[in-house]
């Protein structure tokens, strides 16, 4: 059933890049549920080889087991170079920031977990019509 509502998702498509399953599936379900197509990678490698498939919005956890998320997000982001997206960062591990969050990392902005799903799908939409923000 899960397979068949992934396939009639048409909209935009989101690369999750989390090694806890049980995040990645409260993430997938979320953005489903809206419309999104979602790609998932447990680690770096498998985040890397999704990224031909050309996806609009990537959200990726900081902590993985392979790579760091900051060396993460610079490999993927050099395969955006045609087309820069929003790359998103999910960390459990930081307080809610009360001054903008430093994007100097790669990152145009962080999601700190755990998110409500309503308020996940909200950032999501908010940032694919905001666009690539142009930062590193």
């Amino acid at each position: 059933m899960e397979e068949l509502e992934s396939r009639r998702n048409t909209g935009p498509k989101i690369l999750v890049v989390d090694d806890d399953p049980q995040v990645a599936k409260v993430i997938r379900k979320a953005l489903e549920s809206a419309g999104y197509q979602v790609l998932e990678a447990a680690h770096g490698k498998a985040a890397v080889e999704l990224m031909a498939q050309k996806p609009d919005l990537v959200l990726q956890d900081l902590v993985l087991p392979d790579i760091t998320g900051y060396d993460l997000v610079a490999k993927l982001r050099f395969r955006t170079q045609e087309k820069p997206i929003p790359f998103l960062a999910l960390s459990g591990y930081m307080a809610m920031p009360e001054e903008p969050w430093d994007t100097g990392h790669g990152f145009d902005a962080l999601v700190v977990k755990p998110v409500s799903p309503s308020e996940l799908v909200k950032t999501v939409k908010t940032w694919l019509e905001k666009g690539h923000s142009g930062k590193p």
